[in-house]
């Protein structure tokens, strides 16, 4: 007995602080001081949740500002856009609309209709989803269009230059301005091959959600062909039985009718996917990337004929001036 009353003694005394137990807690919920965790005062997962918090900041910015100088140039008057993606995208839209609906809209509503399985309404819900983010995606695209033909009305102005590297980024060519005058106080040979190329990969990357959608839907019209198959399967043996066993038309119609629900279901649900997926989607998501080729490629012209020799003029004359400077 004295042994086990040292031994609780040792991890915890009688008033309960000074015990190994008490001292233990105390050091883990002890406040937290400044000068312990680093000279900023923040652990490595708070200096993680700060940087991806201030990067979130950064891009909510960038999305405000965006829509704020698009809404500036629907109001200004003359302002010209090298293309329009959203009427390019309701066109195609329409037309891919119509031709559905005189080809086989009646054979999409029975599909709709007639599926006991679900996969059918899965798949117009899935279309449904991939055709939400594929307006976004040209609708923002649309956005940056009209915030780069803006940003080049400007630039014909007296301090339009000025202006822009100093305002903050609303749209990819505006931070793609910003980052070649960073580029440029640099290395005056200023190049935006990695640049344009980081841009492209940054914009196609909206397409990846489509695309994938688009392969979910041919795969649930495969999986609705196998799942028709085996209840056509089930419902033709329910109708053997019938006519070896009992001759019952009851279980003979049965069985026929679960046969025809299950062929039924296969065909419905490769069509539905065939059509929604391999031909809908595709021709949509075509649509926006077509359109990324050639928004990059409206960039890139502009930039290297309007900003990169102005850029380059700028560093040559700001060496020149520091090696006189030198001299002097």
């Amino acid at each position: 007995m004295p042994r086990l009353r040292g031994t609780f003694a040792f991890f915890l005394d009688g008033r309960g602080q000074t015990g190994l137990l008490p001292r233990l807690w105390r050091s883990v919920h002890r406040p937290r001081q400044p000068g312990k965790a680093g000279r900023s005062g923040t652990t490595p997962a708070d200096g993680g949740r700060e940087n991806r918090s201030s990067l979130t900041r950064k891009e909510l910015a960038a999305k405000a500002a965006t829509e704020r100088i698009s809404e500036q140039a629907r109001r200004a008057k003359g302002l010209h856009l090298d293309w329009d993606p959203l009427r390019d995208w309701m066109i195609y839209a329409s037309v891919i609309a119509t031709l559905l609906c005189v080809a086989a809209g009646i054979h999409l509503i029975r599909a709709l209709v007639s599926d006991r399985s679900g996969l059918c309404l899965m798949i117009f819900v899935l279309f449904a989803l991939a055709v939400v983010i594929n307006f976004r995606s040209i609708r923002t695209l649309r956005n940056e269009y009209v915030c780069a033909a803006f940003l080049v009305r400007k630039l014909t102005s007296g301090h339009g230059f000025t202006d822009i590297v100093q305002s903050d980024a609303a749209g990819p060519f505006h931070q793609h301005i910003k980052d070649l005058v960073k580029i440029a106080k640099h290395d005056p040979s200023v190049s935006q091959d990695s640049l344009i190329t980081l841009l492209y990969s940054r914009l196609m990357a909206r397409s990846r959600m489509v695309d994938v959608l688009s392969g979910v839907l041919v795969s649930l019209g495969l999986i609705g062909t196998i799942v028709g198959l085996v209840s056509m399967t089930n419902g033709l043996s329910g109708t053997l039985e019938a006519l070896g066993e009992s001759s019952d038309a009851s279980m003979l119609m049965s069985g026929m009718r679960s046969t025809m629900q299950g062929l039924g279901t296969a065909f419905y649900t490769t069509l539905v996917g065939a059509i929604l997926g391999s031909v809908v989607l595709r021709v949509l998501n075509n649509v926006y990337t077509s359109n990324v080729d050639h928004f990059v490629s409206y960039i890139a012209s502009l930039t290297e004929v309007r900003i990169i020799p102005r850029l380059r003029k700028r560093s040559r004359t700001e060496q020149m001036e520091g090696s006189t400077h030198e001299v002097a």
